[in-house]
């Protein structure tokens, strides 16, 4: 009787899925509401015309987008067929570009809702879920908040309520319980495993075995390797690394995050080297550390992620006081430059760095530095280019990364205050909650929010949301990841130290 039923709700979840993504294909009119074009009535409308007008994609892609829609209308209106070649010579699309880009700002649920209806449509042929639901009610949001304002060019046709019901019963049953999440913690403990085992295999062995005693013992790591032992000034008798140009880590906010840093200078040095060899490396990480700075990062929150939340001190003498130490020690092991894998530790990279002996890596620099060796086209003529910057509270407050972009010519587009209270805050709200998808979803409306505003491409400078999204997300080839400059100018430093030794 349970298997029965469990069939039957997958029957009703597959064909409400296929009827809801020809709704979506043949653009039946859903809403009226204002456009680039003038009125949309479709998503496949909506979005259309915000890509066409950023030139996101060619016009051959959005062209085979419109075109079932196209023929869908002509047929009932009892009108020839219109040329695949025409399709943007005529009607609406013909004055395209003379719309103003103030109308995806200003009605960003209703553009960001149509982009999850229509890749919710596509996806739920493949595997249901509640995109498609959420993108149509991020549509009504927009709507109804124009409806309120006395606005007569929206409307909700009695399409839009079919389409809806349609999504709903689209819906798996199996998708409700979070097995996203589940997958996530497998992998990312598989991928976990699998980055130590090959930063440990990658290690040299002056890396693992320190220098022995004149009796011939070896030295004892819990007495040698612990940083009160190492002076400050850097004379120490002996390291812990004896290449010259060995880079030091220091470990962040995420323990996951430092060691997919690691993995790429393993991996990434490796093919740099004749001899299929990493660079020499020291990893300092202190799980106390790491939990005091993702203490800190939350507490810039508004909302509290925890009972403890409105307890916990904003004070951070501590924090640099620890981060000096690991310096310190990392200064005396021998390394020849240093890099914090952390976005929220270069808040006090001044006072982390002060009275260093040694080069200390700037994620804000690299980045900002390779950005400009891009050279960078505007997207809007007029312009500079434009970057995006996506990151908690507490890092954007910080302003280095605004600093540094602004240094080489960049404006900076940040999230304004509404994108920050009701998409990136509630994101990382919900993937406290350990609600992925919620996450995932309204992480995309975030990125798409700073997309219609011109910019070339976006820095994700948060641990929390840099792995939110699967890897295969289109969105994601218009974000980058800063310490992937931050691992190439080390791996660049140590090879420049080697070719000078």
């Amino acid at each position: 009787m349970a298997s029965a039923s469990k069939k039957r709700a997958r029957t009703i979840s597959r064909v409400a899925s296929q009827i809801y993504f020809l709704f979506i294909l043949f653009q039946i009119p859903l809403f009226r509401f204002p456009c680039r074009i003038g009125t949309c009535s479709s998503p496949v409308e909506v979005t259309s015309s915000q890509l066409i007008a950023s030139e996101v994609l060619p016009p051959m892609v959005v062209k085979a987008l419109l075109y079932p829609g196209a023929i869908t209308k002509a047929i009932i209106n009892h009108k020839p067929i219109p040329s695949y070649n025409k399709l943007l010579k005529g009607g609406k699309f013909s004055n395209l570009r003379k719309g103003s880009s103030n109308i995806d700002l200003k009605h960003f649920e209703v553009l960001a809702g149509c982009y999850f209806s229509i890749a919710g449509a596509v996806l739920g042929l493949m595997r249901p879920g509640r995109m498609s639901l959420f993108g149509l009610l991020l549509i009504l949001c927009g709507v109804g908040r124009e409806a309120l304002f006395g606005s007569k060019q929206v409307g909700i046709y009695s399409a839009m309520y079919i389409a809806l019901l349609l999504a709903f019963f689209g819906i798996r049953r199996d998708s409700l319980n979070y097995p996203i999440h589940a997958r996530g913690c497998v992998s990312r403990q598989r991928s976990l495993k699998s980055v130590r085992s090959g930063s440990v295999l990658a290690l040299r062995s002056s890396s693992i075995i320190p220098k022995t005693e004149e009796s011939g013992n070896p030295i004892d790591l819990r007495k040698s390797t612990h940083s009160n032992d190492f002076p400050v000034n850097g004379n120490s008798g002996g390291s812990l690394l004896t290449q010259g140009n060995s880079v030091g880590v220091i470990g962040g906010v995420s323990i996951v995050s430092t060691m997919n840093f690691v993995n790429k200078l393993v991996k990434w040095s490796s093919k740099e080297d004749e001899e299929n060899c990493s660079i020499p490396f020291v990893l300092c990480s202190d799980p106390m550390l790491s939990k005091e700075l993702q203490l800190y990062e939350r507490s810039s929150f508004p909302f509290p992620t925890s009972k403890r939340a409105e307890h916990i001190p904003r004070d951070h003498s501590s924090i640099v006081s620890n981060l000096r130490k690991k310096r310190v020690f990392l200064e005396n092991s021998g390394a020849g430059c240093i890099v914090m894998p952390c976005h929220v530790s270069h808040s006090w990279y001044d006072e982390i760095t002060e009275g260093c002996s040694v080069p200390v890596l700037h994620v804000g620099e690299c980045v900002a530095r390779e950005l400009k060796e891009a050279n960078l086209k505007p997207v809007e003529a007029g312009s500079p280019p434009r970057i995006g910057l996506l990151a908690s509270d507490a890092t954007l407050a910080a302003g280095f990364y605004q600093e540094k972009l602004q240094n080489q010519g960049f404006e900076v587009v940040q999230p304004d205050k509404a994108t920050m209270e009701h998409t990136v805050l509630p994101a990382m709200e919900a993937l406290s909650r350990k609600d992925i998808e919620g996450a995932q979803n309204l992480l995309r409306i975030a990125l798409q929010v700073l997309l219609v505003r011109a910019v070339n491409t976006i820095i994700l400078a948060s641990d929390d949301l840099q792995n939110l999204l699967p890897p295969d997300d289109p969105l994601l080839k218009r974000c980058l990841d800063p310490t992937d400059a931050l691992a190439r100018s080390a791996i660049q430093h140590s090879i420049s130290d080697k070719t000078e030794m």
